[in-house]
């Protein structure tokens, strides 16, 4: 062990990236339930005097330890994917959406709406709503206005009445298509 490298509970905290003041909490937890101390905790600190730990055990015990959180966070994680996707059954757009927390799904929602104000404020984004009301008031005046184009050109041009027919039945075709059209349920997606 003469060739071991010690460090102080500052030193050691910084290689396993936590504050002094986490990794003292965690230090002072070891051995106090009467076993012995492991042998990388070599001096344990106190009033006036500082930890000496050996610094590669100590940081495969914090890595060890890292490595059990870790599992453990995914385990409860997949035991509360399973309990959102029995509580709300198939509802959830996508499986990933299941692993999500309520604080990421409000931060995911926030963020989605923060989009959406960005693209209206670029002016590339348009509310359906408004847009399909002014387009079917356009489209039964539009109809109104065609309507009377078979019997002014029948009159003007001196058709008959099956040729007048005729033309309205294109006419009212056209505008059948038309409608049928911006109907249609992404009609107004790119």
């Amino acid at each position: 062990m003469s060739d071991a490298l010690i460090v102080s509970l500052d030193e050691f905290a910084e290689l396993c990236g936590v504050s002094s003041v986490t990794m003292r909490t965690h230090l002072r937890d070891l051995g106090r339930d009467g076993g012995d101390l492991p042998a990388w905790l070599i001096e344990r600190g106190d009033r006036g005097r500082n930890y000496k730990i050996d610094a590669e055990g100590g940081v495969r015990w914090w890595q060890a330890r890292r490595d059990a959180e870790d599992q453990g966070n995914a385990e409860r994680a997949q035991r509360m994917q399973q309990l959102r996707l029995d509580t709300i059954g198939d509802a959830a757009d996508e499986p990933e959406a299941l692993a999500l927390s309520g604080k990421q799904r409000r931060e995911e929602y926030a963020a989605a709406q923060e989009a959406i104000k960005y693209r209206k404020l670029m002016g590339q984004l348009v509310e359906k709503a408004p847009l399909q009301r002014v387009l079917t008031n356009a489209t039964v005046e539009l109809r109104k206005q065609l309507q009377r184009v078979a019997p002014e050109a029948a009159i003007k041009l001196g058709l008959s009445a099956d040729q007048a027919r005729d033309l309205d039945g294109i006419i009212e075709r056209a505008v059948a298509q038309f409608v049928a059209t911006i109907e249609k349920p992404h009609a107004f997606e790119d």
